[in-house]
């Protein structure tokens, strides 16, 4: 049986489905997305709007995609909002997530995600969430 799917899998090391970022004192939020397998089709989004998305960085196909939430500017669009980063299988076989909490001078307040994601299945994908609220 999968674990998303047709035939997806889940490896999960660390999983927080919620975070309080004191933006006001410099706190962000740190998303590192390494994907194995051909070019990757990925976006990063909350429930206003598509933030980013692979073709958006750099060097485009690549093994590893890292950006910011919030560093230097407030960019929440509400105090509480929901953002998610959503996975095609169609190309990559393997995504691994980490998204870390750090404060203004980039040290690890706390590791939020860190989970692999798999599929031989071109129909598959996923989107793994986080609700953010801000102060």
């Amino acid at each position: 049986m999968s674990d998303f799917g047709v035939a997806g899998k889940l490896t999960i090391r660390e999983f927080d489905a919620v975070v309080k970022v004191r933006v006001s004192n410099g706190e962000y939020l740190h998303f590192n997305l390494t994907v194995k397998g051909a070019e990757p089709i990925f976006s990063f989004v909350c429930k206003h709007r598509v933030r980013l998305s692979e073709r958006d960085f750099d060097s485009h196909p690549k093994q590893v995609y890292a950006w910011t939430w919030s560093k230097g500017q407030n960019e929440a669009d509400a105090a509480d909002d929901t953002y998610g980063v959503i996975m095609s299988f169609i190309a990559a076989v393997r995504y691994t997530l980490r998204v870390e909490h750090r404060d203004r001078d980039d040290n690890l307040i706390n590791l939020l995600k860190d989970i692999d994601y798999e599929s031989q299945h071109a129909a598959d994908s996923f989107t793994e969430t986080i609700r953010v609220f801000t102060a």
